[in-house]
């Protein structure tokens, strides 16, 4: 089980609040030092693969940005090299977002370790590692939004929940698959799953012990919205871009934004800060 986060971000402006005196210079990830705004009860800010309209997606870079730019969570997307190992990228393959080509599950480690990401603005960025991200992101305030994509073998999803349990960094595992989360749910129980679900992949969850549920804006309709609160699960939407959409959202009572603006959307909703929001169930 995990706090909510709502209660999340209260903990962390609380902590941002003594941290911003004396680590005003240190990365952004250990901590984002800027003066904290008092508690707002509206939604998480989830950069969404980062800040991609500001860095190469899915980097370091990008996950830097993000939380500079005051997004609570930083979401990325988990895909399986040829010899196993965890890697952040959207697409299965190389293709679009890097200077090579080729499908990632045929690729070595090494192979994409020599890669760099071309795709947005600024520097080409290396392409991290799973395992570069969480020991990164550990002992931190900051929650990892982790998609497992579609893995070719059991295996790749029971190394990724692995690490994930074992790095100690706040980390919640999400992903299309029901079968991907039964099994992540199996090796590290310990950590939140949340289902995603979209227009033309909708997976029936069964009796997975969902902490939440991630739906892209087809999906989230009021109604929905507030039957997945009612039965104690927290509701992410993605992706969503822009002030009538974040609008929308909080309106409906959403309990995340998962973005590509994390920065703008940060801004917005600090100056649009809803007040007396009924508290909805949560899982604590």
């Amino acid at each position: 089980m995990t706090a909510s986060p709502r209660a999340v971000r209260t903990a962390v402006l609380a902590s941002l609040a003594v941290l911003a005196s004396g680590c005003a210079s240190g990365p952004a990830l250990r901590a984002r030092a800027e003066s904290a705004p008092p508690p707002c009860t509206g939604p998480v800010v989830i950069g969404h693969r980062g800040a991609p309209q500001n860095a190469p997606e899915n980097t370091m870079a990008s996950f830097d940005t993000a939380l500079r730019q005051g997004a609570d969570w930083v979401e990325t997307d988990v895909q399986t090299t040829r010899d196993g190992v965890p890697v952040l990228m959207h697409d299965p393959s190389v293709d679009r977002t890097t200077d090579g080509k080729g499908a990632i599950g045929d690729l070595t480690a090494a192979q994409i370790a020599a890669l760099r990401v071309t795709v947005g603005p600024g520097p080409a960025e290396p392409v991290p590692t799973l395992e570069q991200l969480l020991e990164r992101m550990a002992g931190t305030n900051a929650t990892l939004l982790m998609e497992i994509k579609w893995q070719r073998r059991t295996e790749d999803v029971v190394r990724i929940a692995r690490l994930a349990a074992a790095s100690g960094a706040r980390v919640i595992m999400y992903s299309f698959s029901a079968d991907h989360l039964r099994v992540a749910h199996a090796t590290a129980p310990e950590l939140p799953i949340v289902l995603i679900q979209g227009a033309s992949i909708a997976e029936n969850p069964g009796n997975l012990p969902l902490s939440g549920i991630a739906l892209d804006t087809t999906l989230a309709s009021a109604s929905r919205i507030a039957a997945e609160r009612r039965a104690g699960r927290e509701v992410y939407v993605w992706t969503v871009d822009d002030e009538e959409s974040w609008q929308l959202m909080t309106g409906r009572d959403a309990d995340g934004l998962i973005t590509d603006t994390p920065g703008p959307a940060r801004r917005w909703l600090d100056a649009n800060c809803p007040t007396g929001r009924p508290a909805g169930p949560r899982r604590n």
